[in-house]
């Protein structure tokens, strides 16, 4: 599990160094701006880094919502230990009394053949 959040990690690193959509989208409106204002585009736009802060923001959430996923799964993995080891502890129980009930039976059975005799 550890070597998959390494490799996320890794990807949303070499991801991060891309532009994401709304920064492309805002460059492409500046670049079309300053066409239009005669300028050439420098690309470094106010309208991209509008676009880079939302493509920064929607990965936030997005990996924020990972981690609530990962957690949840987390809790899910503990509660079914938990469940196993409570289980096991009843099946112990179990056999310890059906085994006193055998020994008390075994007694029993025998007093009442004594009393045959």
């Amino acid at each position: 599990m550890k070597s998959a959040n390494l490799g996320a990690m890794a990807l949303l690193m070499i991801l991060g160094a891309c532009q994401g959509p709304q920064a492309r989208a805002g460059a492409e409106k500046d670049k079309a701006a300053a066409e239009a204002a005669g300028q050439t585009y420098s690309g470094d736009g106010p309208n991209e880094r509008v676009g880079a802060a939302r493509d920064r923001a929607i990965d936030a959430a997005r990996e924020a919502r990972e981690a609530e996923a990962a957690r949840l799964k987390r809790q899910g993995v503990s509660i079914r230990r938990q469940a196993d080891v409570e289980a096991e502890q009843l099946e112990q129980k179990a056999k310890a009394i059906r085994k006193d009930a055998d020994e008390r039976g075994d007694a029993l059975d025998a007093q009442a053949e004594a009393q045959r005799k």
